[in-house]
């Protein structure tokens, strides 16, 4: 398991979401490389700490698990000596998940948004998810359509959310966001259930991946271009910029629109996971 001591500070109020590798029976899981990512929040000695341990864990490591080629050609650059050692597995999702019918999707959604449907972000609420890009394309979906479509935040907070929070108070469609905090993992699946649609703008698999999840579920995706949820969501996914807040909202609008092509992006997700 990843050691306490390994984690960053300010990732402790969301140790099971940045979870970087498991060692079990000689088999190790990979999720991602964000530590060592360019203008990330992990300082100088957790960066050694990390490092050190993947090194170790390689070496001892029998089988080196990863979710997709981008992350394994990340891995072999990093530590060539895992060639032999490294599959792509797909993610591993609890066989009973399915889609709920559209009475529990109302519950859900008078839950939490009086009735209205949402696009739902799940996730720490944390700046290099790129929740801001997210909150400036809402902005451009509302602005064009003018439609009652709120976005839900869901993830834990903490110090690692104070940026997030701020642009919440001056933002101009305040009302039509709404944060959950942190939810059971069984709100959560509902959560995902009754969305209009999945919008995951963080490419780092360790900040969670509700990706695959709501393929399974029943429920379209819009994922960052060039990432592993991408690779992994294939021709049910939707794929933006997630630097550039214009390319979010205009896929935003785009998925909104086209019933049709979403009804498509969710049949092919079910067949993919199910």
């Amino acid at each position: 398991m990843y050691h306490k001591k390994h984690i960053p500070e300010e990732y402790e109020a969301i140790r099971h979401h940045v979870q970087t590798l498991t060692l079990q029976e000689g088999k190790l899981l990979i999720h991602d490389f964000y530590h060592t990512s360019k203008g990330s929040s992990v300082g100088f000695w957790s960066h050694f700490l990390e490092n050190k341990w993947l090194k170790k864990s390689i070496d001892r490591a029998k089988e080196i698990q990863v979710f997709s080629e981008q992350i394994k050609g990340e891995l072999l650059k990093k530590f060539p000596q895992a060639l032999n050692k490294v599959v792509i597995v797909k993610p591993f999702l609890a066989p009973d998940l399915k889609p709920s019918d559209e009475d529990a999707r109302d519950v859900i959604r008078y839950q939490h948004t009086n009735g209205d449907a949402y696009f739902l972000y799940l996730g720490p609420i944390h700046s290099a998810a790129k929740l801001i890009n997210l909150l400036k394309g809402f902005s451009v979906f509302k602005k064009r359509l003018g439609s009652n479509m709120k976005l839900v935040l869901c993830g834990a907070t903490g110090k690692f959310s104070n940026s997030i929070v701020d642009a919440l108070e001056s933002y101009k469609y305040r009302e039509e966001v709404i944060v959950t905090g942190k939810l059971t993992e069984e709100e959560g699946i509902s959560l995902i259930s009754s969305a209009y649609a999945l919008v995951h703008p963080c490419r780092w698999e360790r900040f969670g991946m509700p990706v695959p999840t709501a393929m399974k579920l029943g429920v379209a995706v819009l994922v960052p271009e060039n990432s592993t949820h991408a690779l992994l969501a294939g021709m049910s996914g939707m794929y933006f910029n997630e630097n550039d807040p214009a390319d979010i909202g205009e896929k935003m609008i785009r998925i909104y629109r086209d019933e049709q092509m979403r009804s498509d992006m969710i049949g092919t997700g079910l067949l993919t996971f199910n």
